[in-house]
């Protein structure tokens, strides 16, 4: 009986061991976010990050599963790797509000948006370039867009010749997610 708890656990050794992380750090861009790739055998990681929006004053969570479709050998030390990925993202802003001025002649034509809270949730795409060190640290530039909707509250408010219009929406495209560019640096395992 010893001996078969003695192989379980060894077996549980062997597959934690195998199931470490492939790298965990930092990812900053038109976010700062904490990054952590999960390796899944062969050449695919699954990749979460979670992290502050600077553009909308909130927070975005991601998952991408990747694959890595090309090795060159560009170096004797190291190790380069292109890899793309699909996967999902969602968050929530705070909201801001701007104000401007149309003409620059005083308030007479003027407008003033502002976004409430809202919450985001869409499909992620992911494709980039990333550099292993001969030492564990790696640096990767990528390039992540979020395809999804928004959802809250949305007002925008037009002062023309001292008539007032408000529009109001509840549901818009999250264009802001389209422009997300990052260069990361992980420890990696």
């Amino acid at each position: 009986m010893k001996k078969v708890f003695f192989g379980i656990f060894l077996m549980v050794i062997m597959v934690s061991l195998k199931a470490q992380p492939r790298a965990i750090g930092v990812r900053t861009g038109s976010n700062l976010e904490a990054s952590y790739q999960h390796d899944m055998g062969g050449s695919t990681y699954i990749q979460a990050d979670l992290g502050l929006q600077f553009w909308g004053f909130g927070v975005q969570l991601t998952a991408t599963h990747n694959w890595i479709f090309a090795t060159p050998n560009w170096t004797s030390k190291g190790k380069w790797e292109w890899f793309g990925g699909l996967g999902a993202g969602a968050g929530f802003s705070w909201g801001r509000g701007s104000y401007y001025y149309v003409n620059g002649y005083g308030y007479v034509d003027s407008d003033y948006s502002y976004m409430g809270r809202y919450g985001f949730v869409g499909v992620v795409g992911n494709v980039g370039l990333s550099y292993t060190f001969w030492f564990p640290l790696q640096l990767s530039v990528d390039y992540r867009p979020l395809f999804g909707v928004r959802f809250g509250n949305f007002y925008k408010t037009t002062y023309r010749n001292g008539i007032r219009s408000v529009r109001e929406s509840h549901a818009l495209f999250h264009g802001s997610g389209l422009y997300d560019f990052a260069i990361s640096a992980r420890y990696s395992f």
